[in-house]
């Protein structure tokens, strides 16, 4: 990270009402820390490292690895236990051990009694769930990862809202509003070591920061680009949803990958001679 800059903190509020997060946040587009909205939730007890350990351990999961030099690449990718993945990720660092969980939908599916464990908190209803189930993206997701783990600059898949709840660690995050990306070069700068010959318009870009520790949930409202790196080893759960001031863009983007993924679908579908699908 360049420590030469200092960057302004993100809002954190108690006792935040639904019309104050309306009128302060989400409608002006601003990022907030609500520190108590999990407060209620079996998993503020529940998800340690040990529990998932003990209770989802036998899992097999899909590891990505991180590359200091190319961060993610697809395709290289780790499986093993979760029981084992948890043993690696608290005795050893990024450094030692660069794998991440994350963005993990399955361990939903296959232990359902998680979904039980938490709620959506009452500032994040969720439009996406007027819509038909074919039509909305696997949510939750979780994010399981040692010390030093990074997700790199980027802003959210069809331009949603997003939300995220720290369960175990504290990850620092460093936010960029919309009209900030042209300064970092539509996500191509390293936030942790940022090159300035290649991009020295990053240096007019003003971003804001945030530390979140278990119990904080931090929205990020559309368009947002943010950069996130694990202070410790750390779990979290994230939903990325539609709302408003996102309804346009979400929804087209919705069409446009059902209507690409059922155009495919069809493609490859085998027809009998009479031109009928037939079951694959």
């Amino acid at each position: 990270m360049d420590n030469t800059r200092e960057f302004p903190q993100v809002d954190r509020r108690s006792n935040l009402s639904l019309a104050d997060f309306k009128r302060e946040y989400l409608y002006p587009q601003r990022p907030v820390v609500i520190t108590d909205a999990a407060d209620r939730w079996e998993a503020r007890r529940l998800w340690t490292f040990d529990y998932f350990k003990e209770h989802c351990g036998s899992a097999r999961v899909m590891l990505y690895r991180y590359d200091r030099d190319n961060e993610f690449t697809a395709g290289d990718v780790k499986e093993m236990s979760l029981a084992e993945y948890i043993d690696g990720v608290t005795n050893h660092s990024l450094t030692e051990f660069p794998y991440y969980l994350r963005d993990n939908w399955r361990l939903f599916h296959t232990f359902p009694e998680l979904m039980k464990h938490h709620e959506v908190p009452p500032y994040f209803f969720d439009w996406f769930s007027l819509l038909p189930r074919s039509l909305r993206m696997p949510y939750p997701r979780i994010f399981i990862g040692p010390k030093g783990a990074i997700t790199p600059l980027h802003s959210d898949v069809w331009e949603t809202h997003a939300w995220l709840t720290q369960l175990a660690g504290r990850k620092r995050w460093i936010l960029f509003a919309p009209d900030q990306r042209e300064y970092h070069y539509n996500h191509q700068v390293r936030v942790e070591a940022p090159d300035y010959d290649k991009y020295p318009l990053y240096r007019k870009t003003t971003p804001v920061e945030a530390v979140i520790g278990p119990g904080d949930t931090i929205w990020v409202p559309t368009n947002w680009s943010h950069w996130v790196e694990s202070l410790d080893a750390s779990i979290s759960i994230t939903y990325n949803y539609m709302g408003p001031g996102c309804f346009v863009p979400c929804l087209t983007n919705t069409l446009k990958s059902a209507f690409s993924v059922e155009r495919i679908r069809r493609a490859f579908t085998p027809r009998s001679r009479e031109g009928k699908a037939q079951p694959v």
